[in-house]
């Protein structure tokens, strides 16, 4: 019985010390998947397939800030609801298409309508690096993707002896750092979370 006590009051003591830090704890637990860098000037900016909206806004804001000369858009997978209207998009589509609403020049904006991952993505940057001669390029992600993004891409560009920036742009839906607060953050944070774990496991 004596066990037993001590064993359900270092329970409640546990779950009272985790109740007190419980913003200090879910704070830090986006805090670990943001990982970026400042931004400096590269020879090309590759904004990765998916949040066309947020991706674009923040690759615009870059661009016309004048880091970059050109923005590389990539990624094939699509967006299933335009279907609907008989649209056949795709996520990187989206992207060129909010970079023309921020009346970025068309001469400056090159699509690879390829990868469905992360890593497909990267092996495809990689070519068009090699074949253009870029030595230092800007890879943008959603905020909370920054981490793995860079995971992936470190080891590659590395061996490239090509130098990266990795930036991320803030969610419209959200706030980043308050995520508990909203569905869409609480999905977007888990969904990040398992992706981490998954790729950490796999590769």
């Amino acid at each position: 019985m004596k066990k037993l006590l001590i064993l359900i009051a270092g329970l409640l003591l546990f779950a009272g010390g985790a109740y007190l830090l419980r913003y200090q704890i879910l704070t830090s637990l986006v805090e670990y998947l943001i990982c970026q860098d400042d931004l400096q000037p590269a020879d090309a900016l590759f904004v990765l397939s998916g949040g066309g909206y947020d991706r674009g806004n923040e690759a615009a804001r870059v661009f016309r800030a004048g880091y970059v000369p050109v923005i590389v858009c990539t990624g094939a997978n699509p967006v299933v609801e335009l279907r609907i209207f008989n649209m056949d998009t795709l996520e990187s589509d989206m992207t060129v298409a909010n970079l023309r609403r921020w009346q970025v020049p068309d001469s400056c904006i090159y699509q690879i309508r390829y990868g469905t991952s992360t890593r497909e993505e990267a092996d495809t940057i990689i070519k068009l690096c090699t074949a253009r001669g870029y030595r230092k390029i800007m890879i943008l992600s959603s905020r909370i993707h920054t981490r793995r993004v860079r995971e992936v891409f470190q080891q590659r560009m590395q061996e490239k002896e090509i130098a990266i920036i990795i930036r991320g742009a803030p969610s419209s839906r959200y706030d980043e750092y308050h995520w508990w607060q909203s569905e869409e953050g609480l999905i977007a944070v888990n969904n990040e979370w398992i992706k981490t774990l998954y790729y950490w496991w796999k590769y």
